[in-house]
């Protein structure tokens, strides 16, 4: 989750924001740009794609989990939970 984190910190979001248990849009606020920043970003980083833009409003720790599952298959298409 460091790294995820440390993405999240470029985004402009505050240490004390980020926790496991926040999600993304209702928490975070990220709007548009910050979810495509971040799309990008994960795609760049570590290979994964992952639909933000899904229904589902990932937690920080659901994301985290969820690149970290896609690096370990070795797979890199990822969409909602």
């Amino acid at each position: 989750m460091g790294e995820l984190r440390d993405i999240l910190l470029a985004l402009g979001l505050e240490g004390s924001e980020i926790a496991a248990d926040r999600r993304l849009r209702a928490h975070l606020a990220l709007d548009s740009v910050d979810t495509v920043e971040l799309e990008q970003e994960l795609q760049t980083r570590f290979g994964v794609v992952v639909d933000l833009w899904d229904k589902h409003d990932f937690t920080v720790a659901e994301l985290a989990e969820r690149i970290e599952r896609t690096r370990t298959d070795g797979t890199s298409g990822a969409s909602g939970a």
